[in-house]
């Protein structure tokens, strides 16, 4: 899933002018553009600030909205006679436990370390932050959303209402100086908001499994690990393969890049339900490289490789667990000129 969030920052008198206006004309024009997740608006109205959230299926869906949004986005600086700043995230992390309804306290964190630290930053929220977060009394969601060209992360959680939220102020304070303590990462704000409402919808199965294909396609080693839990991975694959945790995570990534460097995944279709994810696809690529495998090492044939298959993937609390890969071994063999 993908953000862009956008901050109009103007006359505090004029805010409630301006979210009728964004939920009446603008909502039904941004969610009818292609891959919308939903939009979520949040006001400081003491301040007079507007943040207006839009979420996307895909980074190409969050592109190509850009050019509808414009429009909008220009008449609604102007009614507040304000300003707006606009930036774009992924979202690594959606934990939904209820959906927040109008009214709803919400924290934003603005989090900066380097590009090379945000990995750690997202696995340290995971591992430490979300178990924390789940104890709270009130919450009904947590958000991390990632700028890997800048390093920046928002760090944005919702309550059932202003109360609880003030009342969580004390330990989400002392977890984050936990986290950041390992991260070393800078906390630049800390901002409270009142949700107007929402109609974002959680990452599902599909979600997932369509960024899994765009980090593989983009050879994002990094990105497309960040998908996975390497403490629960198992992968289990034709030949008798199977491997598990971080390493077995690594072995199944070098095992098809280095044997295939060009490879790209053409998607086929994508089946979901709550918990799996079904990708139909071909694999193609060049076989310029040693393919590893239970039988041995397959030295480069320098044929061009085009193979359907087909992942089944499990997915929990937004991550992929583990992968049921299937394919013809046959095909494969031949294609390569080995059968």
């Amino acid at each position: 899933m993908y953000a862009r969030m956008n901050l109009l920052i103007g006359d505090p008198a004029r805010i409630d002018d301006l979210t009728r206006y964004l939920e009446e004309t603008v909502r039904p024009h941004v969610e009818a553009q292609p891959g919308c997740r939903g939009m979520a608006i949040l006001t400081d109205a003491e301040l007079g600030q507007t943040l207006v959230g839009s979420y996307w299926d895909t980074a190409e869906a969050l592109a190509t909205s850009e050019q509808a949004v414009q429009t909008s986005r220009k008449e609604a600086v102007e009614m507040t006679a304000g300003a707006v700043t606009v930036d774009e995230y992924e979202v690594p992390v959606f934990l939904r436990l209820s959906h927040p309804r109008r009214g709803a306290g919400i924290r934003i964190a603005m989090i900066e370390g380097t590009p090379g630290q945000l990995d750690e930053t997202v696995r340290v929220f995971r591992e430490r932050g979300l178990p924390v977060l789940r104890t709270m009394r009130g919450l009904c969601s947590a958000q991390v959303l990632t700028d890997r060209d800048s390093g920046r992360c928002l760090i944005i959680t919702a309550y059932d209402d202003k109360n609880t939220l003030r009342a969580s102020r004390a330990d989400v304070a002392r977890m984050r100086a936990d986290a950041l303590a390992t991260t070393q990462g800078v906390v630049r704000s800390v901002q409270e908001f009142t949700l107007v409402s929402s109609t974002v919808r959680a990452d599902d199965a599909a979600g997932l499994t369509r960024r899994e294909v765009e980090r593989w396609n983009a050879h994002d080693r990094a990105g497309w690990q960040s998908l996975y839990d390497p403490r629960q991975f198992e992968v289990v694959a034709p030949g008798g393969v199977r491997l598990s945790g971080a390493e077995g995570l690594d072995a199944f990534w070098d095992t098809w890049n280095e044997a295939f460097p060009d490879s790209q995944i053409i998607v086929t279709a994508i089946h979901e339900d709550a918990t799996w994810g079904v990708l139909e696809a071909r694999f193609t690529g060049t076989h310029t490289g040693v393919l590893r495998g239970p039988a041995g090492e397959i030295p480069p044939t320098g044929r061009t490789l085009d193979a359907r298959f087909c992942n089944i993937n499990r997915m929990s609390d937004g991550r992929i667990m583990d992968i049921h890969l299937y394919f013809d071994q046959v095909d494969l063999m031949t294609q390569l000129g080995l059968s």
